[in-house]
């Protein structure tokens, strides 16, 4: 296993009222938790990456990236940027089906998990379930 392999990375559950992190080991445990109440209504395109600064900051350094996976309404067509859902019946979803974010934090590599939804009945889940 490499360097990179190793790292913490954290786990995002952004939805419409409040944003949630956790910092995980390579190995899935919870190393500490935050939360906000700058949920996806509550920000413009340009404020999600200072939200999320703000929230992880303690959590990053300067000698490599953290890995960021974000779920929830952060995906949705007024959140960040949008992932766009995939139709079930599906695959689990690859490394491909996620979206890479820009940012210009390089302490950061954010990624965002689309939703699934399905068209009869019509439903949809964007990953916070």
């Amino acid at each position: 296993m490499n360097n990179k392999q190793k790292r913490r990375w954290v786990a995002i559950d952004w939805g419409t009222t409040s944003l949630r992190a956790w910092l995980l080991s390579p190995d899935g445990e919870v190393l500490d938790h935050a939360a906000s109440n700058q949920g996806m209504s509550a920000l413009q395109p340009a404020e999600f990456e200072p939200a999320l600064l703000a929230l992880t900051a303690t959590w990053l350094t300067s000698s490599n990236s953290t890995t960021i996976v974000a779920c929830g309404m952060v995906g949705a067509k007024q959140g960040w940027i949008e992932a766009n859902y995939t139709e079930v019946p599906c695959n689990p979803l690859s490394t491909e089906s996620i979206l890479k974010v820009p940012t210009k934090d390089t302490r950061i590599d954010v990624h965002i998990v689309p939703g699934i939804s399905q068209r009869v009945p019509a439903e949809v889940m964007r990953g916070e379930e």
